[in-house]
């Protein structure tokens, strides 16, 4: 596919400013860019990227993803959380994965079947290649929940399903690279947006602010433990409590969490650890993941 543009090209000082960060666990961010200039990387990061997709193991992808920069497409933070937005971009991002849309074999004519969308600025491969992510102009950024679900009200008629965590405006992306990108630089505005009750809307971000915080912390710990080779996990029943309180957390996406934590020990074994967290998965009922935050406060690993 090539690039696809719409009328002129618009210069660089009308292109959104977004928060960059160093990589996904750093709170406060490193500085100001263009959005333009993060979708169309350097070689270096191009090369980085392609590298990645080369990767068949999950646990070394997300590895070498933590290491990667980021922004907030949203806009410009004083810090990663909601709270810290100091000026909306205008942009909302939505990303399509693999594991939500198996029906999906091919992600150019993903691209294509979004193309004609309202307010679509940009739409490329995610860093691992095996999803998409979407940058839509939104009309009102003061409405950015209610333009979220009307998107994905939208999607869901094309049979395409949306990683529901997007909605949180202070949401990250990773650099990437797309040698064909659908990009539209001078895009108009998505106008569309779903009302919610008031009640109703409260509940819903309680709930997924509560969740995303969570996730953060923990994985700016386990990226905190990967980097500086913190083993935490020695004793076998350590080990056990901590794949327990992993499970209890994220089910089966912790699995790669918990091979990042068992990597730290000579002990590790790929196929013991993986027959452990399947013990863990059946038997976390009980568990919690305070029970990880404990045994890194044992080690003087924070995250907040």
């Amino acid at each position: 596919m090539k690039r696809i543009y719409s009328g002129r090209r618009a210069n660089s000082g009308e292109l959104e400013n977004v928060s960059l960060f160093r990589c996904f666990s750093e709170s406060i961010p490193d500085d100001t860019i263009k959005l333009s200039k993060f979708l169309f990387p350097s070689q270096e990061y191009i090369e980085m990227v392609t590298g990645i997709r080369e990767i068949k193991k999950k646990g070394s992808i997300y590895i070498l993803k933590s290491m990667l920069p980021c922004i907030t497409p949203s806009g410009v933070f004083s810090k990663r959380c909601n709270s810290g937005l100091i000026h909306h971009s205008g942009i909302i991002c939505m990303d399509i994965d693999r594991k939500d849309n198996p029906h999906i074999s091919d992600w150019d004519i993903a691209k294509q079947s979004v193309s004609g969308m309202d307010g679509l600025y940009y739409a490329g491969l995610s860093t691992s290649g095996n999803g998409l992510f979407m940058l839509f102009r939104i009309k009102y950024p003061d409405k950015h929940l209610e333009h979220f679900y009307a998107l994905e009200h939208d999607l869901k008629k094309k049979n395409i399903y949306i990683d529901k965590a997007c909605k949180d405006v202070a949401r990250l992306r990773f650099v990437s690279y797309d040698p064909a990108p659908y990009y539209c630089p001078t895009a108009g505005q998505y106008s569309r947006f779903m009302g919610i009750e008031k009640k109703s809307l409260t509940i819903n971000i309680g709930d997924d602010m509560s969740k995303e915080i969570t996730s953060y912390r923990v994985r700016k710990l386990i990226a905190e433990i990967m980097l500086n080779k913190i083993n935490i996990a020695e004793k076998y029943l350590v080990w056990y409590a901590i794949g327990q309180s992993l499970a209890a957390e994220f089910g089966e996406s912790g699995r790669d969490l918990f091979h990042i934590v068992s990597m730290q020990s000579i002990k590790y074994q790929k196929w013991r650890c993986d027959r452990q967290y399947d013990h863990c998965l059946a038997s976390c009922s009980n568990s919690s993941i305070a029970t990880f935050f404990m045994y890194c406060k044992k080690h003087h690993l924070y995250a907040k």
